[in-house]
């Protein structure tokens, strides 16, 4: 057995129930033993054979008769009666003892008739001795079998105790997290299932306090957005009347239409965090595909021709936002686009002689609406540009990442796995 398999809460369980059967097998065993240890007719039959040596004769007075029977019952504790060989009462030690209606010819025999504690023995004379044990024994087992269950109930609690806290306290933090307390972490215990059970719970609520924090984050982002857009357009009309309809109208158009895109980023990025905007998978050419999006741009396309299972739209908005990025800072060198990959994976490599990123600001790029850039840009940016990159990339079993220099243009390498389905 594995050392993992010793930690499976099934054979934790398992196991308690094991030992707690193989206890109870012993304490029944011993129990069982104590029983035949202290067999009474044994010992019965040992006084009466003391009775046979001792050779009570038939013609003994019925008084002398009388005090052996006595002593030999005071001795023995017991009551004895004695019968002649036809079933006549002789004499007894006390209250007469019923002789049984079957009789055995020699030896012991419980007296079904009566009381199970009633023995009857027929002696060498043909007489009956009927013996009852009129003391009777501390059921000494059923004390046993009573400490035996106590026993295997305190020794069972414990053990159901540890596993079930364990529960209780993964219960109590999934209702702290329910409640809104995001926060709420549970404690993670040993190795079993209870201990993967928490560490899962850890891990999803950190992806939904993420999420949800990333949701509060575009919301303001989102609300900074539009009011610029907003505010210019408000200014255009106040201004109506000292100006020309057409420069008024050609804001008017340029406000609207960044607010559309502000829009229709908005809703790709909250289709890509739904996991609703991917359609199945086909076969793309990624050279071809740079070769048509980059011709817009005027970019250099070179590389080898790599096949992706991928989502074409998807990935078409994926070359388009990098290679937009790049004309945002672009100086004079036309945006450079390179494709490459091998059986396993794809690469997407753009690049622009713009100033580059700041290598202190270079781990947040991707999220939304950070803008990171310095120097001049030649168009407004609502940065979610690159958090729609990256998000399509890991959509495609892949990401992206900044390779450049400080001071040498900005360079961004996407990996997409090429044989996913």
């Amino acid at each position: 057995m594995g050392p993992d398999m010793r930690h499976k809460l099934y054979l934790q369980i398992y196991f308690a129930f094991l030992g707690g059967l193989i206890l109870f097998a012993l304490l029944a065993g011993l129990a069982w033993k104590t029983m035949s240890e202290g067999n009474e007719p044994a010992r019965f039959k040992a006084g009466l054979s003391l009775l046979i040596s001792e050779s009570l004769p038939q013609q003994l007075p019925t008084e002398v008769l009388r005090e052996k029977i006595n002593k030999l019952a005071s001795t023995f504790e017991v009551k004895l009666s004695l019968y002649n060989r036809d079933g006549k009462h002789v004499i007894s030690s006390g209250s007469r003892l019923p002789l049984p209606k079957e009789r055995k010819n020699d030896g012991w025999d419980h007296n079904h008739d009566h009381d199970m504690n009633n023995f009857s023995m027929r002696l060498n004379d043909g007489r009956w001795l009927i013996v009852s044990n009129a003391n009777k024994p501390f059921p000494i087992p059923l004390v046993i079998i009573a400490m035996l269950l106590i026993v295997l109930g305190l020794a069972a609690y414990p053990l159901a105790r540890r596993l079930t806290c364990r529960l209780e306290q993964l219960q109590k933090q999934v209702d702290a997290f329910g409640q809104g307390n995001l926060k709420a972490r549970a404690k993670i215990n040993g190795k079993d299932e209870i201990a993967t059970l928490a560490s899962r719970f850890n891990h999803t609520a950190e992806q939904i306090e993420k999420l949800i924090e990333a949701q509060k984050h575009v919301l303001s982002g989102a609300s900074h957005e539009l009011r610029s857009p907003l505010t210019r357009m408000r200014m255009a009309i106040e201004l109506i009347d000292t100006t020309s309809v057409a420069e008024t109208k050609s804001r008017l158009e340029a406000d609207i239409a960044e607010l559309d895109d502000l829009v229709d980023e908005l809703l790709l990025a909250s289709k890509l965090d739904a996991n609703s905007s991917v359609k199945p998978f086909e076969q793309v050419d990624l050279l071809a595909l740079a070769a048509e999006v980059g011709a817009s741009y005027k970019s250099d396309i070179s590389g080898a021709p790599a096949t992706v299972m991928g989502d074409e739209l998807m990935l078409r908005r994926l070359l388009r936002n990098l290679l937009e990025n790049g004309q945002r800072y672009a100086v004079e060198a036309p945006i450079s686009v390179s494709i490459s990959g091998n059986s396993e994976y794809a690469v997407i490599r753009v690049c622009d002689d713009g100033p580059g990123i700041p290598e202190s600001e270079q781990t947040r790029i991707f999220e939304p609406f950070y803008q990171a850039r310095s120097g001049k840009e030649k168009h407004g940016s609502i940065g979610l540009g690159l958090s729609l990159v990256r998000k399509i990339a890991q959509q495609h079993h892949g990401d992206v990442r900044y390779i450049s220099e400080p001071g040498n243009g900005a360079c961004f390498e996407v990996t997409l796995g090429s044989d996913q389905p």
